[in-house]
């Protein structure tokens, strides 16, 4: 049944985006999805919506007039082939300002969510400590630089027009589904190659150095349902775990996780540059203040989880 709430979620046929939809059935909401291609999701209502066309996102906003707006769609790094920087501002920062446009023409009483992200906080001058979100913003790339772009945006709507806009700064990701274009996703992906005896068992990774802070896309998506619901209207909101793991740990859980014994982990390199950001970790005690929420799904579960999903992929592929 449901409890009266319309839904609409960007990118809805996208990792995150699948994961909300399932959520916010679960919860009762009647889910519609947007995405570039209309592709179906299932027992989701699915609409085609281009970004960077405001036609086609006032056409979607009238038809579906909903109560509440998730916005996952965007450009992020390595997701496709021949993504150009000037891409991630088309996409990301054009994309949202037509969307929240369209907002406070079309609906401008609905609730917008809008997914950001861990690297519009760059490198921190205190890598050991929780980021929080009175941190500036330092983007390190054109990707970051979109991203804080599409962020002070979402702040600017609410202030200039009153829209009922709030931001989720999600720190990394991982879990069932994991695209290879992530980490975790690329790891998973060769150990169950390994297992098929289709790669050497030999696990790569660029460098094991790096450490980040990874919650499970499950506990991410019920991290932006509790931010929506209650969340203060034009605030920020950090969506992450609180503590950073190498990416040597989530090789060797990995490893240890395998059928296969042998495995070997190795760095192809190069090293990190001067720019690169060795660590990061949030702090999400605002969000867990004001909803109770907090990531709670172990990290060897989410490995063992995104292994499944892998292993049945490259079953798949393998014919």
């Amino acid at each position: 049944m449901s409890n009266g709430r319309r839904v609409l979620i960007t990118g809805a046929n996208g990792w995150t985006g699948s994961h909300l939809c399932r959520l916010a059935q679960a919860n009762g909401a009647e889910v519609f999805g947007a995405s570039r291609t209309g592709s179906m999701v299932s027992g989701v209502a699915s609409h085609r919506m281009d970004l960077t066309d405001p036609s086609s996102v006032s056409e979607t906003l009238s038809a579906v007039r909903p109560d509440w707006i998730w916005h996952l769609a965007g450009l992020v790094p390595n997701a496709q082939p021949n993504i150009e920087e000037a891409d991630f501002q088309n996409v990301n920062v054009t994309g949202t300002y037509n969307l929240l446009d369209a907002v406070r023409k079309v609906c401008p009483e609905a609730r917008v969510l809008v997914a950001s992200s861990s690297a519009v906080y760059g490198r921190s001058n205190n890598p050991d400590q929780p980021i929080t979100e009175s941190a500036s913003l330092q983007p390190q790339s054109m990707y970051a630089a979109s991203k804080a772009a599409q962020d002070m945006l979402a702040s600017s709507f609410h202030h200039q027009y009153g829209l009922d806009v709030i931001r989720g700064r999600t720190f990394n990701q991982n879990g069932p589904g994991e695209g290879t274009n992530l980490v975790c996703g690329a790891l998973a992906w060769q150990i169950a190659r390994i297992e098929a005896d289709l790669q050497e068992p030999v696990l790569k990774a660029v460098t094991l150095t790096p450490a980040r802070d990874f919650s499970d896309v499950r506990d991410v998506v019920a991290g932006y349902w509790a931010a929506a619901e209650h969340g203060k209207s034009g605030e920020a909101y950090n969506i992450c775990s609180g503590r950073s793991v190498q990416v040597r740990q989530i090789a060797e859980t990995l490893a240890g996780l395998s059928v296969r014994k042998d495995v070997k982990i190795t760095e192809t390199g190069p090293e990190p540059g001067p720019t690169a950001i060795l660590n990061q970790v949030g702090s999400f005690q605002r969000l867990k203040s004001c909803s109770g929420w907090e990531a709670g799904i172990p990290l060897e579960t989410s490995m063992a989880d995104l292994l499944d999903t892998c292993r049945a992929q490259v079953l798949v592929s393998a014919g």
